[in-house]
């Protein structure tokens, strides 16, 4: 098991790569979608499934904590 986080910075241009790494971690990620101006839009990243379930915003920073867990430091908190 690793002994150190490992981070994402979740973009329109990562979101594809973040995606590819958080399955090979054996984890279900997916697009998330909100309503921007009328039109059903991706604005981050989904990852895991349920209450346990993590969004990262496009601009917010994907991390994998060395246990496993998933959390997402907002943009403003990693500027």
């Amino acid at each position: 098991m690793p002994t150190t986080e490992t981070t994402w910075l979740v973009t329109p241009d990562t979101i594809t790569a973040v995606d590819d790494a958080v399955d090979s971690y054996g984890t279900y990620a997916k697009g998330y979608f909100e309503c921007v101006d009328g039109r059903t839009t991706v604005v981050g990243l989904r990852v895991g499934t349920g209450e346990g379930r993590v969004v990262a915003r496009f601009g917010d920073t994907l991390v994998r904590h060395p246990d496993g867990r998933w959390s997402a430091r907002p943009a403003a908190a990693t500027a």
